[in-house]
């Protein structure tokens, strides 16, 4: 049975810096964080118990989220709420780069990523299996949540396939570089961050949704990743922000009066007519072959 939705859920956005293929130490460190937050949902950045450039060491790091077992990483099983790490997942096609919700050692929800960026510095292709699906968490608090991680973020097709499944909120990891400066004396921001802001601002009130991005800190080798984690409200305004560098914790209440206020003036996702789009979709399938 679907539990009935509550007033509020308590979200914090946990930017870290994971240590390379420091597992034990990075699950520390969410926990740590996500005690003291003491959130309802505690969200992580990609990857973020292992890091990101791993390697041959995918295979190593390896651990199995299959829902409802038990976890196998102490550090994480007595958090009185639920926290959503990054890490290598092992299972048939895999390794595969995954997101875990986590409460009580066991996994309640994973989400496999499914774009693989392959440019660029990129070469995850090379290392992970590609997921093949996308599904919705209902957490206890009748809240219904997306998960995505990274490059799934920039494909609109996936917010969509979200969206018409009745969102409240979507939840994004991510290991972004920084790319990118302005000019002096405009901004002392990673040119790239505008972007990532935009995309969650833009989404968020285009389906009158919560989006939240953790993006990790810190730095990897060449690698600057650009932090500047953020909460944008159903209305499109950002609610909260991290840095671009350090790591940090934003807390944000989200509530379902604000997703209905959100809703009234931009709820175009109401009128939206998926069988119309699936056919047009499938049209253009059959004209492309």
């Amino acid at each position: 049975m679907t539990p009935m939705p509550s007033a509020s859920l308590r979200l914090a956005v946990i930017q870290t810096a994971p240590v390379l293929r420091d597992v034990a130490g990075n699950a520390r460190s969410i926990a740590q964080h996500a005690r003291s937050a003491g959130a309802d949902v505690a969200l992580t950045p990609e990857l973020s118990l292992t890091g990101y450039d791993l390697g041959d060491a995918v295979h190593d790091l390896a651990r199995d989220f299959t829902r409802g077992r038990t976890f196998g990483q102490q550090e994480l099983a007595d958090l009185p709420g639920f926290v959503i790490v990054g890490g290598v997942e092992t299972a048939p096609g895999g390794p595969f780069n995954s997101a875990a919700v986590l409460r009580g050692g066991r996994v309640h929800f994973r989400h496999r990523k499914l774009y693989l960026p392959t440019y660029g510095m990129f070469d995850e292709g090379r290392w992970f299996g590609r997921g093949s699906g996308l599904d919705v968490w209902t957490a206890p608090h009748g809240w219904r949540i997306g998960v995505l991680i990274c490059e799934d973020f920039w494909h609109p097709g996936l917010l969509y396939a979200l969206a018409s499944r009745g969102l409240d909120a979507l939840l994004v990891q991510a290991a972004a570089p920084g790319r990118g400066v302005w000019e002096a004396g405009e901004h002392s921001r990673f040119a790239s961050a505008d972007v990532w802001e935009r995309l969650a601002r833009t989404t968020a009130q285009l389906y009158g949704i919560y989006v939240a991005l953790c993006n990790r800190t810190g730095v990897e080798g060449a690698i600057t990743f650009a932090g500047g984690s953020l909460v944008a409200g159903p209305d499109g305004r950002v609610l909260a922000r991290a840095p671009d560098a350090g790591e940090d914790v934003l807390l944000v209440e989200m509530s379902r009066e604000a997703l209905h206020s959100g809703q009234r003036p931009y709820h175009h996702a109401r009128d939206d007519d998926v069988r119309l789009v699936v056919r047009e979709l499938r049209r253009g399938l059959r004209d492309a072959s």
